[in-house]
């Protein structure tokens, strides 16, 4: 009996052990897969043992352009990612030589139009015309042409905002390296599935991995134009007098301002004479219908009353006044 007890004990001892080892295995393998994230692809192939490197390369991968990152942050200012928006308002009194100006700078530059539109016409008075531009100019030439824009015509205002990127950037930079060593990790592990259900999990992942990789990479080159060329709009005004820089002294102020005054008084003569003249013909054809009706309807009514009869009781009236004559 005593033999039977101990080798019952030694053989509950050896169950214990072997049962305290596998939990410790399986606690330790759900910590590694949650630590190096592997993707349920990976996960797929585990049959065919290729999981714990591939886990191992991504996450080698991942930590990798982390230093990268943190390099490119201390990089210096010339390094960084920013996106420069300029927004100017110009007068000019040559309106058609100012656009012809904007044109040839645009094409030294090594520019381009993302948009333009003119409103006005030639034909009406002048300081009527008005026109928008959106362009995209080199980042390394738009002060130049920004000091060409103010030097050719009047700058009345300028607004710029400038966008560091610098960090979105670099992550997305990180992302597309990252994604792109899964990927060639995803297609060795295909070349070496043999399960159908690996082949599928597999195929899946790679689907949406290179979708990542596409997306990311367009991201990357939208940035790089914003960053490479700078978006400047330009909204030109054409005038008849050009508008004096504002000095806040009282003396100046009331000096322009009566300056304005009495150019406005003198353009509202001009804009007056200019408006009679243009509109003679109609004044001329419009006064000459008028008249003709007001004539033909005078006409009408006085030959009504030539021909209007004598009423009875005008014939009583006038025979009542016969009868007292009479009898006086």
């Amino acid at each position: 009996m005593k033999k039977r007890r101990i080798y019952y004990s030694l053989l509950m001892a050896v169950m214990l052990l072997l049962s305290a080892c596998s939990a410790s295995k399986n606690s330790t393998e759900a910590q590694y897969d949650r630590g190096t994230g592997q993707s349920g692809a990976n996960q797929a192939g585990s049959g065919n043992g290729y999981t714990a490197d591939t886990s191992a390369e991504t996450t080698a991968a991942t930590e990798e352009p982390k230093s990268s990152a943190g390099e490119a942050t201390n990089n210096s200012d010339t390094n960084r990612k920013r996106i420069r928006k300029i927004s100017l308002i110009l007068e000019t009194v040559e309106f058609d030589g100012s656009l012809k100006v904007i044109t040839e700078e645009i094409q030294k530059s090594g520019g381009y139009v993302e948009s333009s539109s003119i409103n006005g016409s030639s034909t009406e008075y002048k300081g009527s015309r008005s026109a928008q531009y959106v362009l995209r100019i080199p980042a390394d030439k738009a002060d130049s042409f920004i000091k060409i824009m103010g030097n050719k015509m009047s700058l009345i205002h300028e607004e710029e905002n400038s966008q560091d990127i610098t960090l979105d950037y670099v992550d997305t930079q990180s992302k597309v390296k990252a994604l792109q060593i899964e990927q060639e990790r995803l297609l060795a592990l295909l070349e070496k599935a043999n399960k159908i259900e690996d082949i599928i999990a597999l195929e899946e992942r790679l689907s949406d991995v290179r979708y990542q990789v596409e997306q990311n990479t367009s991201t990357l080159r939208t940035y790089d134009n914003l960053v490479e060329y700078a978006t400047i709009t330009l909204n030109v005004d054409e005038v008849l007098r050009i508008s004096p820089v504002e000095n806040k002294s009282p003396g100046s102020r009331m000096k322009t301002g009566l300056t304005n005054s009495l150019f406005n008084i003198r353009d509202g003569f001009v804009e007056t004479a200019v408006w009679f003249v243009a509109n003679l013909p109609y004044i001329i054809f419009w006064g000459i219908v008028i008249g003709l009706s007001i004539f033909i309807t005078m006409k009408v009514y006085h030959k009504k009353e030539k021909r209007q009869p004598s009423g009875p009781g005008q014939n009583t009236n006038a025979g009542r006044k016969e009868e007292g004559e009479q009898k006086k």
